[in-house]
């Protein structure tokens, strides 16, 4: 304990910047909340697309590649575009909006509604699919994603 000092100051500039980006997420996510099964589908498509279309997915997975300096362009192209595409397949078909299940023999009405931000990390060995793909499911459930 001898060697340890407490940081006592206000809120760093990190903090600071957190705080904002929560702020920004929680605002967008209450204006998504009321977002209709079709506005949600748009939604997640477009991001899907945002990494899908090809010359997106090129420049993405050039710029990954010289930031990390892993892999190769042609691989992230395709893992862009194939784990995009996968995903955004699985999530079609998921209702995520008003009643998403009745069991009527129990009783039971299962109604999706959205729970606010969601964190994310992003790893540089897949750093352009990776935040869109989770914002897909972000969204899909009316979540905001930092």
């Amino acid at each position: 304990m001898d060697n340890i000092m407490l940081d006592r100051t206000p809120a760093s500039a990190d903090q600071e910047a957190v705080a904002a980006l929560v702020a920004r997420a929680r605002a967008a996510q209450r204006a998504f909340a009321d977002a209709t099964q079709e506005q949600v589908d748009d939604a997640v498509a477009a991001l899907a697309w945002s990494i899908y279309e090809p010359g997106r997915a090129r420049a993405l997975a050039e710029l990954a590649v010289a930031d990390t300096g892993l892999g190769n362009v042609t691989d992230k192209i395709t893992k862009n575009q194939r784990k995009t595409f996968g995903t955004l397949r699985d999530l079609m078909r998921v209702r995520t909006v008003g009643v998403i299940e009745e069991d009527t023999a129990k009783g039971i009405v299962k109604i999706a509604k959205p729970l606010g931000v969601v964190g994310a990390v992003t790893p540089s060995t897949n750093p352009a699919a990776t935040p869109v793909n989770k914002a897909m499911m972000a969204v899909k459930g009316r979540n905001a994603i930092i």
